[in-house]
């Protein structure tokens, strides 16, 4: 993952994760809701993967009755988002916004200065 203008190199702590977000967990507003924690840590690019609507059983989301966001590993393309800087107590929370994924998705990646 590359970034652009990273307001904090030193990461997360023992008490923090980085969590990268794209679709609607872009805004402020929206993460917030269920994780008062997350604070701006840079704008990301994932590499090697390709954002997509909808997932694999067709489901759709019960707010806004369309495709929800989701991502995909996709050799050649790339997926802009933002990482959030987040307390641990906020992962049950992020569980539960992706309840409808099958299995959840750990990337290796590092942060690379512009």
């Amino acid at each position: 993952m590359a970034n652009s203008g990273c307001k904090d190199v030193t990461g997360p702590d023992e008490e923090s994760f980085l969590y990268f977000a794209y679709g609607s967990n872009l805004l402020t507003e929206r993460i917030h809701l269920r994780n008062p924690s997350a604070a701006f840590f840079c704008v990301a690019r994932l590499q090697d993967f390709k954002l997509d609507f909808g997932n694999s059983q067709g489901k759709t989301s019960q707010t806004w009755h369309g495709g929800i966001a989701t991502i995909f590993q996709s050799p050649g393309d790339e997926v802009w988002g933002v990482v959030w800087k987040m307390n641990k107590s906020n992962l049950n929370s992020l569980d539960e916004l992706s309840a409808w994924v099958q299995k959840k998705m750990v990337c290796r990646w590092s942060i690379k200065r512009s």
